[in-house]
Formats: C-alpha cells, sequence, structure tokens
C-alpha cells in the first residue's frame, strides 16, 4: 500500500520537476527521494516518471494519483486543524451537572467568559443533586460536576477549584446591612431562611450552633441556597449563601455580609473515574479556578449587592 509519505514525495516531485528541488522543500537528501520513487513504482507496478536527460517528466498515471492525493492531503490538514483547535480547547463538547446554587449563579457567568474565544463549543448544562451528579458522571453523561460539597464516592474524583465561605444575605434596608460583621447568634432573631437539617448545609449550620449552645431557628426551611437567595431577593428575610452565588450581583437591592465565625467552604470539580476527563473538561476547570481565585473566601468586591 502507498503510504501518505510517499504521495507527498511524488506530488513534490511532479510538481517542482526534480528530485533535488524536493529533497530541498521536503528537507532530506536527494537519493532519499529518488529511493522513494523508484520504491513506489516498484509497489504500483508501473513508471511513475519518464527520465530523460536528467529530467523526470511524470507519467498520465503519475498525473492522476497526485491528483487524488490532493483530496487526502486537504482532508490531512482539516484533521491536523481539528487536532490543534482540540488542543487548545476551542472545539468540542462540553457536558456540566451543577447543584443549584452554582448552577443559577456563577456557572452562566464563567461560561459566558469561556465561550468568548471558544464560538464552536457545543455546551449542556443540568442542575442536580448530588446523587443525580455522580450517576450522570458515573454513566459518561456529563464531564463535570460542581458542589459546593464533596461527594464521597468511589465513581468520581473530586478536586478543590476555590475557597468560598457563607455570607449572610439580607435586604439592603435590613437591620443586619448595618453590620459590618453579623454574628450567627443574631439569625436567631429575624426572619430566617434555612436549610433542612438533613441537607450537608443545614448540617453543618447546625454543628456551629450546637457548638455554641445555640439551637438553630428558622421560619423557612429550604434545600438549596439558590432558593433562599431567591426568597431573600423578594423581601421574604436573611439567608446563609454561598459567596459563590452573589459573585458579581449588583444592583439587587441586597447586601451580603460575612458571619463571626466565618463559616469557610469550598467549590468542588467532580469527574468521573469511569471514563478518561476531557481536555475541555480540565481547561474549564483551571479556567473556573483563575475566575474564582481574587474572591477566595472574600466574598462580592463591596458590601451592597
Amino acid at each position: 500500500m502507498v503510504s501518505a509519505r510517499q504521495l507527498e514525495i511524488l506530488s513534490t516531485v511532479i510538481e517542482v520537476g526534480t528530485t533535488a528541488r524536493a529533497a530541498e522543500l521536503l528537507g532530506v537528501s536527494q537519493p532519499a527521494v529518488s529511493n522513494m520513487i523508484r520504491h513506489t513504482e516498484d509497489l504500483v507496478g508501473f513508471p511513475l516518471f519518464m527520465r530523460e536527460h536528467g529530467r523526470l517528466t511524470p507519467t498520465k498515471e503519475a498525473l492522476h494519483i497526485a491528483q487524488e492525493a490532493q483530496h487526502l492531503f486537504m482532508q490531512q490538514n482539516r484533521i491536523d486543524n481539528i487536532i490543534d483547535e482540540l488542543r487548545g480547547g476551542t472545539i468540542g463538547r462540553l457536558s456540566v451537572i451543577a447543584t443549584p446554587s452554582v448552577g443559577h449563579g456563577i456557572l452562566p457567568r464563567i461560561l459566558g467568559q469561556f465561550i468568548k474565544t471558544r464560538p464552536k463549543l457545543q455546551l449542556s448544562i443540568e442542575l442536580g443533586s448530588q446523587d443525580e451528579i455522580i450517576r450522570k458522571l458515573g454513566s459518561g453523561q456529563a464531564d463535570l460536576g460542581l458542589s459546593i460539597t464533596p461527594p464521597r464516592h468511589s465513581a468520581v474524583s473530586v478536586r478543590e477549584i476555590a475557597n468560598g465561605q457563607l455570607m449572610c444575605v439580607c435586604p439592603a434596608e435590613h437591620e443586619l446591612a448595618l453590620q459590618e460583621v453579623v454574628s450567627i447568634s443574631n439569625l436567631n432573631h429575624v426572619s430566617h431562611i434555612s436549610y433542612a437539617a438533613r441537607t450537608p448545609l443545614g448540617q453543618m449550620i447546625d454543628t456551629l450552633f450546637s457548638e455554641r449552645g445555640l439551637e438553630r431557628r428558622y421560619f423557612c426551611e429550604v434545600r438549596h441556597t439558590a432558593t433562599a437567595l431567591e426568597m431573600v431577593r423578594n423581601g421574604l428575610g436573611v439567608a446563609l449563601v454561598d459567596s459563590f452565588a452573589v459573585i458579581g450581583s449588583r444592583g439587587e437591592n441586597i447586601a451580603a455580609r460575612p458571619t463571626k465565625p466565618t463559616l469557610p467552604l469550598k467549590l468542588y470539580g467532580l469527574t468521573s473515574n469511569m471514563f478518561p476527563t476531557t481536555n475541555l473538561t480540565m481547561q474549564f476547570q483551571q479556567f473556573l479556578a483563575d475566575y474564582l481565585e481574587p474572591h477566595g473566601g472574600s466574598g462580592p468586591d463591596d458590601g451592597d449587592l
């Protein structure tokens, strides 16, 4: 079978007319070109050039082969370009499943920045619980999971992407908005929106209250920080919301304050142990980490959002 390299040498010799010039263009020796031409002729079983007075004149058969080879070269160039784009993360498909607080908060903002230089990307975005994230990753239906609580499951690998904290979020005119730092004990004396005791955030907050001899009190129970934030935006009370959910929020007539004690948390990237992690997925995780690094645990850039 004639190789792509043999076709390249054949086409170059036809184009420039001599083995010496072809060798120069191809970066090989003239004998190597001559030997390759003779070997190709042996393979195909008929002459490819007429040799007269030191020049090579291609036969009709050689011209026909070279013409067909151009299609191969064009396809090869296309494949090379695709490989370059895949290496650079500018094409492909990225499937992300995130918990609601991440999916409603920072994810759309960061994706908007990520695809500015990657207009050919195809995206698939879903919101789900940790169990749904693990199931999607384990079945190969998602490339990346994002969560503020790390799952413990052998099917996924967990990477810490960014540091954050829970912030006390309240209407801008609320009494707690006058404080630079909000003590968690104050939450028991206002209309507190909080998380069910069986949720990871509810368990974390209950532990913190219990260590201080307090019992968490709240008038409204929710499951996700995204829900709590929407209720605060509508003036229903105050809530502890992860700092990632409020990054970049402006002009919403709400305020975010750090707490005393600090309630640290992290954003985690989850990938499947059952399937290879794509280059695009790794690039997006790094982009996400770089984007969030300036916000590391400090919450919004200013007090009022």
